[in-house]
């Protein structure tokens, strides 16, 4: 008996060891590693989940607004805060008229995500405050009131 469980302890070390070797030599970092096998537990958790259909849901939602006009955004894959924020995207015409783009079309251009021709990134302004002049989405309070008087 004590054979058997010593066996497959073995056997399991084994295999883990092999995974972590696998995903070595693929280029991935311990630390990598283990926030890949972190992620995919979170995935079968219940927030985990949850969160797969919420980015499901917001891709969804970003693809439909692109569909009708109101989700133009300047980076691929197309990024959230718009839709979380405004309710709309402009940041694509706003960048190519030189003007300001949101936080995570920025960061965007900084990861090498833009999407617009002859733009460096470098050239791409973008604030952590960032706004469509106010008309949709909550204020940071939750409320919907935009004007400051």
């Amino acid at each position: 008996m004590i054979v058997k469980k010593t066996a497959v302890l073995l056997f399991c070390v084994g295999l883990v060891a092999a995974f972590v070797s696998c995903r070595a030599s693929q280029g991935a970092t311990l630390e990598e590693t283990q926030h890949a096998e972190h992620a995919e537990q979170h995935a079968h958790s219940p927030a985990g989940e949850r969160l797969e259909q919420i980015r499901a849901s917001l891709l969804e939602v970003t693809t439909t607004l692109n569909e009708e006009g109101e989700y133009n955004c300047c980076v691929a894959p197309r990024c959230s805060w718009c839709a979380l924020h405004e309710g709309e995207c402009e940041c694509f015409d706003n960048l190519q008229h030189g003007e300001e783009v949101c936080p995570g079309c920025g960061l965007g251009w900084h990861n090498g995500n833009g999407i617009v021709d002859g733009v460096d990134a470098s050239d791409v302004k973008w604030t952590i405050s960032h706004s469509h002049g106010g008309e949709h989405g909550p204020d940071e309070d939750g409320s919907e009131e935009h004007d400051e008087q």
